[in-house]
């Protein structure tokens, strides 16, 4: 017998998808997300620590604290403050 597996969401998000409205996450099944730069992990390696980089931690810091009245909860940012971990706080 073979069981139809439905693929898991991704926990990737982009902080543009965020801000933008782009990323729904009302209706999200699971309760932790990560917010990337828009270019994901590449982003980490072509940023250097200058006025681009503080404009991604920028735009992560700003989605996070929309993600915040949403009822998600930061977990923890890495030490570049390029991706930040969230939790969902509020029921659904």
């Amino acid at each position: 017998m073979t069981e139809l597996v439905t693929p898991r969401p991704s926990r990737l998000f982009s902080s543009d998808d965020v801000l933008n409205g782009q990323a729904k996450l009302d209706d999200y099944p699971l309760r932790y997300i990560c917010l990337v730069p828009p270019m994901g992990g590449r982003m980490r390696t072509a940023v250097s620590f200058g006025i681009k980089a503080m404009d991604e931690v920028d735009k992560i810091l700003s989605a996070v604290e929309l993600l915040e009245t949403q009822g998600w909860e930061v977990v923890t940012l890495d030490q570049a403050g390029l991706t930040a971990f969230m939790r969902r706080t509020l029921p659904r």
